[in-house]
């Protein structure tokens, strides 16, 4: 049985993005902006690292079509419950 022959991704690049993407999600706290567009921005940026964490450390780039389909589920969970949420961000007291 072949294998399918894949590169392994830079997992140093990987982390580094990880963590450039951890200061900017931190420091945005400290920006001059409303708090929903604040929030909004650190779910976008927690969403890109879970998506470079999937596609990377699990490698789920490299699997067939049908685990792509499962491991979408819940990036489609994540998107509904931040687009539900937002607005009672916005008007918290």
């Amino acid at each position: 049985m072949a294998h399918d022959v894949h590169n392994r991704p830079n997992y140093v690049a990987v982390w580094a993005w990880l963590t450039f993407l951890l200061i900017i999600s931190l420091a945005a706290v400290y920006l001059p902006f409303s708090q929903t567009l604040t929030v909004t921005f650190i779910f976008v940026v927690a969403a890109v690292k879970a998506f470079l964490v999937a596609a990377n450390y699990m490698e789920l780039r490299f699997e067939q079509q049908f685990i792509r389909y499962i491991a979408i589920i819940p990036v489609i969970l994540f998107i509904i419950m931040t687009l539900t949420l937002i607005p009672d961000i916005g008007t918290a007291h």
